[in-house]
């Protein structure tokens, strides 16, 4: 057989036909100094292919080892040959396969969808990922090859590839762990887990009766709340009315979350969740929050929220708009603190119940010193009454 004029190839068949396993060893080492030369005619290298390809599965393991340690270097390999290669025993394809430059996004994903588990995590410990070769790998790659994307450094996991691995791996313990540990994790999905870990909670603490039902269950949501509110807090503007979004799109979003954020003077987020809730801007609920009683009533009132809250949420609204007129920022406890004040003092046609119920609920989502206080000012109110 002859290719182009200067490159006989018959001689080739020959050596793979007749000739021992140093002659082939040989030979391969030939031919691929062929196609590692980028200015190798093109007709020259198409006319090994098929010689490559018989070197590729020759019966002496040491001549298929030679082969793709020095063919490793190609830019260029054909396909069939790099598969091949791929295909071979660990010891010979695997170091082939972490380091051939070869290898494009096309067949990346092929291996992602039909390799084994031990090229599947080769292949996730490549420097060369894109996002859509690492999203194969977390669609279709076994769970070690998804948990060693974590400790590629080269390999960023975008929001879409997070989401895809929580989806699937959303109670394997190794993935969580390692999602969370990510700062650029997205913040649903924290949001997805606390509401997951707080369930998991729940029933461990009704299979085993720890405490009685209903206190487990205010326990539970208790801690549900101050974890998912920790999350929001975090958020910064952009995202976090895509976070009220999101939660209330799947009624994780409680009156209680908003009244426990007033009762902080965490504003931001009773901002975003009545903007939300009202249909509103966050310029406008701010608008309403801080400014006339008409306007606040109104976009209350299309809120949705309980009217039981009206007078907690005002009364928040009007330290707020003091502090900012001040421009002034008081820690958790003592906007709590001067909330009370609010409360106690701001409205005088507010009656003595009402203030107790709001001091309960000022006391309930504070700090241990703002429930004590809370409390005697609500027994003396319920005293008094």
């Amino acid at each position: 057989m002859t290719g182009q004029p200067g490159l006989d190839v018959g001689i080739f068949d020959m050596i793979i036909e007749t000739g021992d396993a140093q002659a082939r060893t040989q030979l391969a080492v030939e031919l691929a100094g062929l196609l590692n030369d980028p200015e190798a005619p093109e007709n020259e290298r198409d006319c090994v292919v098929p010689v490559m390809l018989k070197l590729t599965t020759d019966p002496v393991k040491e001549v298929r080892r030679t082969l793709a340690e020095t063919i490793v270097a190609a830019k260029d390999l054909h396909s069939d040959i790099l598969f091949s290669i791929i295909a071979d025993e660990d010891d010979i394809a695997l170091p082939f396969l972490a380091e051939t430059p070869a290898l494009d996004h096309w067949k990346m994903r092929s291996i992602a969808r039909v390799g084994d588990t031990a090229r599947q995590v080769t292949l996730a410990k490549r420097p060369d990922l894109d996002d859509d070769v690492v999203k194969e790998i977390a669609t279709q790659a076994d769970l070690a090859a998804c948990l060693t994307l974590f400790d590629n450094e080269q390999c960023i996991l975008s929001d879409r590839n997070c989401r895809i691995l929580y989806a699937r791996f959303g109670r394997v313990q190794e993935i969580i762990d390692r999602l969370l540990s990510l700062d650029t994790l997205p913040l649903d999905i924290r949001i997805l887990q606390a509401k997951r870990a707080s369930n998991q909670v729940h029933q461990l603490m009704a299979e085993r009766g720890w405490v009685p039902a209903n206190d487990a269950a205010d326990m539970v949501a208790d801690a549900e709340e101050r974890a998912i509110l920790q999350i929001l807090d975090g958020a910064n503007d952009v995202e976090l009315p895509s976070l009220i979004r999101f939660m209330t799109g799947r009624s994780m979003l409680t009156a209680s979350m908003v009244m426990r954020s007033a009762c902080v003077g965490n504003m931001r987020i009773v901002e975003s969740a009545v903007a939300h809730l009202a249909n509103v801007t966050v310029a406008k609920a701010q608008d309403a929050l801080y400014g006339s009683t008409s306007a606040f009533n109104s976009l209350y009132r299309n809120s949705g929220l309980p009217q039981t809250c009206t007078g907690l949420i005002r009364a928040a609204g009007q330290v707020e708009r003091e502090l900012r007129d001040a421009k002034r920022v008081l820690s958790e406890e003592n906007f709590a603190r001067r909330l009370i004040e609010q409360v106690m003092t701001g409205d005088g046609a507010m009656p003595a119940a009402e203030r107790a119920k709001y001091l309960d609920f000022i006391g309930r989502y504070s700090g241990e010193r703002i429930r004590l206080i809370a409390n005697r000012l609500r027994e003396g109110l319920v005293s008094a009454a």
